[in-house]
């Protein structure tokens, strides 16, 4: 498997050290004597650093991604204009420009060692570059046509290459099991910092989020975060067999479970379920995984907060029958915001017809808080057939990889592709009243985790022969 290149003496680490020094000098006097904002020059040579250090160490760089994918601050940068979600502000993320640092350091080392190949070859690329590539090609016509503001679709675009950067990077990198344990205690530590984080919120009453979204959180994207999370710590807590671990997961575990209760989010609360279910079906310990779901619902009644039952009433309210804006089930009438979203499914087919092979172009049809029905009525029944093509790829390598590894001699890294599984499944079931496949928050730690699954039969292949080899 190929690794990073490494910097093997000290002294060429001293002089990488030297000249980010020379060169954080030498920049701060040019700003200083051209007159430069300090705060620009400040994180002009900020960003020379992190270069630097993601140069020297990449396995540091994605552990600082880790973190940063849910605990970075966002930035306005103005505001686009156009008919559809052109109108919403344009922002970047601190985890998008470490990203870029971290790309453009790995496109220096490769051409600094030739032996490096550009991106290691998975079954999910060849999927995932065609969805993009017709997703180009879809928003290309929709500005053309003047449907799509050319600043937000390209960088929509610019935003869906990123989450497979990620994957592809990730892939690229991960040389040993060591690595792929840190990236995972990373991944957990950094849902506990933001689980923490949202419970604080609990007692001001509003809907919970994460970090540094504003006023107006995104309670959806939590909840989609959580239930993917959720379902690793599930699918790993029975196989542990230290005392003070499983401890810590059950913790863990219910610290995650207060701000699902309180995100409000019925589209998370669904999915949940669905996740366990496949958790349970490919797990090594089902039967202990099926008495502890039996014990944790005899016990649920007594748990749930009010405002839970209070969102599930709302949605069925007596009330609802007295307005005419609002889907009927039977006798039973929707809460309006549930209705509209229904609604607007029916809209978005009749869109969906007048440009049916490749869409409107992505945001050219206005904002659809429904994946699927977003994906076709931008893309067409072209890009939507490329999508589903790489949904339908990405869990069935996955599942092959489970095959792979023996649950007996590896249970934990079984575990982490039986959680990745159910994740996955509750994220499907989560993108039916959500934009899941396109929040940030969602899909980096998504795809981050796609490629340490992909890669966990190498990586188990790669220590039962350094184990041999030793004896």
């Amino acid at each position: 498997m190929r690794g990073p290149l490494s910097l093997e003496t000290g002294n060429q680490r001293m002089a990488v050290v030297a000249t980010m020094v020379v060169v954080t000098i030498a920049s701060l006097a040019f700003a200083s004597l051209a007159g430069f904002d300090e705060s620009l020059a400040l994180y002009a040579v900020l960003g020379i650093a992190i270069f630097i250090f993601a140069f020297i160490n990449t396995d540091f760089a994605l552990s600082v991604l880790i973190l940063s994918m849910l605990l970075s601050p966002e930035f306005g940068v103005g505001q686009g204009s156009g008919p559809s979600e052109a109108s919403r502000d344009v922002v970047i993320r601190l985890d998008d420009v470490l990203l870029g640092l971290i790309t453009i350091s790995w496109l220096v080392k490769i051409a600094v060692n030739k032996e490096l190949g550009l991106f290691i070859r998975t079954p999910i690329n060849k999927p995932f570059f065609t969805y993009l590539g017709l997703s180009l090609f879809s928003t290309f016509i929709g500005i053309f046509n003047g449907n799509v503001s050319p600043l937000i679709g390209v960088l929509y675009i610019v935003k869906y290459f990123q989450y497979f950067l990620i994957y592809l990077m990730v892939s690229s990198h991960i040389r040993d099991m060591k690595i792929l344990l840190r990236y995972r205690r990373l991944l957990l530590f950094t849902a506990l910092l933001v689980s923490l984080y949202a419970i604080s919120q609990i007692p001001s009453g509003v809907r919970v989020s994460t970090p540094f979204e504003g006023e107006a959180g995104e309670a959806n994207t939590l909840g989609g975060y959580l239930v993917l999370i959720i379902s690793i710590v599930i699918a790993t807590l029975p196989v542990l067999t230290s005392v003070r671990r499983r401890t810590g997961y059950i913790l863990l575990l219910i610290s995650l479970l207060i701000p699902l209760a309180y995100t409000l989010s019925r589209s998370s609360w669904i999915a949940l379920f669905p996740a366990v279910m496949v958790v349970v079906a490919y797990s090594s310990k089902r039967i202990a995984l099926i008495i502890g779901l039996v014990l944790a619902l005899m016990m649920l009644p007594f748990l749930i907060p009010a405002t839970v039952y209070e969102r599930i009433s709302y949605t069925f309210s007596p009330e609802n029958q007295m307005r005419d804006d609002v889907v009927e089930l039977g006798d039973a009438s929707l809460d309006p915001s549930t209705s509209e979203r229904i609604i607007s499914w029916g809209s978005t087919l009749k869109q969906w017809t007048e440009k049916p092979l490749f869409g409107w172009g992505v945001t050219g049809a206005g904002f659809k808080d429904a994946q699927y029905f977003r994906v076709l009525v931008e893309t067409g029944v072209i890009g939507f057939s490329a999508f589903v093509w790489l949904l339908i790829t990405l869990y069935r390598e996955a599942r092959k990889r489970l095959r792979l590894i023996d649950p007996k001699k590896n249970p934990e890294q079984h575990a982490l592709i039986v959680g990745f599984l159910g994740g996955f499944v509750g994220l499907l079931v989560h993108a039916i009243g959500a934009n899941t496949f396109i929040i940030v928050r969602v899909m980096e730690p998504f795809w981050f985790l796609a490629a340490m699954v992909m890669m966990l039969p190498d990586l188990v292949e790669q220590e039962k022969r350094n184990r041999a080899a030793l004896e």
